[in-house]
């Protein structure tokens, strides 16, 4: 079996760095263990921001980074963005729909996100969040390895990695 990679791994944040560096955004998918499935979506600009962020995430939660800019259809949902949404996202292909605006209740926030299949659910997803800014595209290879996906695992206390149960 091979090792786990830490969040704190010295190559993985060098490696963050410089992809934050060299382009305005990376887009993290952060999947919590022991958590029904729940995962999050979130866009980066800072990389003291994404540090500040893993330092607060549970163990066993896993990271994934991906370096090109993914959900590239931007904008306030409206009449013409949708138009623009179906033009652009092919039928049949998985699409994600991410808000870019954060949503609150009390003290907690997360950022929406939605994915589906059809024209048919893009649009209702879409329909659903009018007047809201997101993002919009291809659902993120995430399960790929290549040069441009990075994974990695927030360590326990003691520094040692698990997976966790997702």
């Amino acid at each position: 079996m091979s090792q786990l990679t830490s969040t704190t791994d010295k190559e993985f944040l060098r490696t963050v760095n410089d992809w934050l560096e060299s382009q305005r955004e990376v887009l993290v998918l952060i999947r919590y263990s022991r958590a029904v499935g729940d995962k999050s979506f979130e866009f980066f600009t800072s990389f003291e921001r994404l540090r500040e962020r893993l330092g607060k995430l549970k163990p066993e939660t896993s990271v994934t980074v991906f370096r090109e800019r993914q959900l590239p259809l931007r904008g306030c949902v409206e009449d013409e963005f949708i138009g623009e949404c179906l033009n652009a996202v092919q039928a049949g292909l998985e699409f994600l729909v991410v808000g870019t605006a954060p949503s609150t209740a009390g003290s907690q926030s997360w950022f929406h996100h939605e994915a589906g299949e059809s024209n048919e659910e893009l649009r209702e997803v879409l329909e659903g969040l009018r007047g809201e800014p997101v993002a919009v595209g291809e659902y993120p290879p995430w399960l790929e390895k290549s040069l441009n996906v990075i994974s990695a695992y927030v360590p326990e206390q003691d520094g040692s990695v698990r997976a966790g149960v997702y």
